[in-house]
């Protein structure tokens, strides 16, 4: 039987957006400084443009998209819980899971070198034009290099222990957590629409609430959707 205690994120973010236009129309009716409300007609010409805009555009959206390529491979292919397995006091391996996983470690090791060599090598291909992480081609491909480092290990641990037998088997983890966290994309969409709306009435500005802290706490509530 499932659960009725709790209320799903999205319906609680909803309800949040909710309140949010309630109490921009109640600040905007009252004077409130620098407060807009979302009744108005200005405030729904914004939610009409930034609607579609909104979800797509959001810097949150691509990060978890390719960090779950590497991760659902991580997973899928036993990977994650060879190292879980390890570091528990009563894990064991077996001998071919113990080769496999050497092998991934030798992977990975590779990859690490690799990049240290881009960066800090005769070359600094990856490092910007004064030699530093910051603007750099490394720091814009972040993403995408920490989720290629889980994904060649996982495809070396996966094939060299059976888990893998073909292409398809890589295709399948790549895309197993999108299977998994299906739900999660929808309640991202609910955390998007209520800090937008948020930082559109500009409440956080009048309750006296930096910038910065709005937009972090967004991001740790985006990604805290696909960890619950």
């Amino acid at each position: 039987m499932k659960s009725r205690r709790f209320l799903h994120p999205s319906t609680c973010f909803f309800l949040l957006t909710g309140m949010v236009v309630f109490v921009s129309w109640v600040g905007s009716a009252c004077g409130w400084p620098g407060v807009r409300s979302l009744l108005s007609s200005e405030g729904l010409r914004w939610a009409l443009r930034a609607s579609g805009k909104m979800y797509v555009q959001s810097p949150v959206l691509p990060v978890v998209m390719v960090l779950f390529l590497g991760a659902g491979l991580w997973i899928h292919s036993g990977l994650g819980k060879a190292c879980m397995s390890v570091l528990s006091r009563g894990g064991s391996l077996s001998r071919k899971e113990r080769r496999a996983l050497t092998f991934s470690l030798l992977v990975s090791g590779l990859y690490v070198c690799g990049f240290a060599l881009l960066v800090w090598g005769p070359w600094s291909v990856a490092s910007s034009v004064v030699g530093t992480f910051r603007h750099s081609p490394l720091e814009d491909g972040f993403w995408c290099i920490l989720s290629l480092g889980m994904a060649l290990p996982s495809v070396a641990y996966g094939f060299a222990s059976d888990t893998y037998v073909s292409d398809r088997d890589v295709v399948e983890g790549m895309s197993s957590l999108f299977v998994r966290k299906a739900s999660s994309f929808v309640s991202l969409l609910f955390v998007l629409l209520f800090f937008a709306s948020l930082e559109y009435t500009g409440l956080p500005a009048s309750l006296g609430i930096p910038p910065g802290v709005v937009e972090w706490v967004g991001w740790g509530c985006s990604l805290l959707v696909f960890l619950c």
